[in-house]
């Protein structure tokens, strides 16, 4: 691809982002930080959203789109640190894999011992929690193996 295509892609990419975010705009979604792409019909957002209805109605609001054939979602919820909520690991015996995303896809960083306490940071969409586990180590757990003490 030559320097004038990749230029073309960019302002192409741009206009793309613009557009879906004049479109949640328009169905009275503000997400600070957004962030849009769309490849070949799957759309990724990514932002700042402050409940899980206004990342639902986002995520509604982009699969209505003409040509949007999926929307893969990387909401994630305002920083919770402050609020020291505390979650129970509630695997049925092993640790918790404490992972460097929002996936079973992503490398494990850590663990969290079964029964043990991990400190809520961000609530993600996709049934993901970033935590903070007794030793420190910082990653992503499924919010299936975590319950709200």
């Amino acid at each position: 691809m030559g320097l004038f295509d990749q230029v073309n892609k960019a302002v192409v990419d741009q206009k793309q982002q613009k557009n879906y975010g004049d479109i949640l705009k328009q169905a009275g979604i503000n997400i600070p930080n957004l962030w849009v792409q769309d490849v070949n019909g799957t759309v990724t957002i990514a932002g700042t959203v402050p409940d899980m209805q206004t990342a639902e109605k986002a995520v509604v609001a982009l699969k209505t789109q003409p040509g949007v054939v999926n929307v893969f979602n990387l909401l994630e919820m305002e920083d919770l640190t402050s609020r020291n909520i505390k979650m129970k690991v509630i695997t049925k015996s092993s640790n918790l894999n404490i992972r460097k995303g929002p996936g079973t896809d992503y490398e494990i960083v850590g663990k969290a011992a079964h029964e043990s306490q991990v400190q809520l940071i961000k609530r993600m969409y996709n049934d993901w929690y970033f935590v903070r586990t007794e030793d420190g180590t910082e990653g992503f757990s499924s919010a299936n193996y975590l319950q709200g003490i």
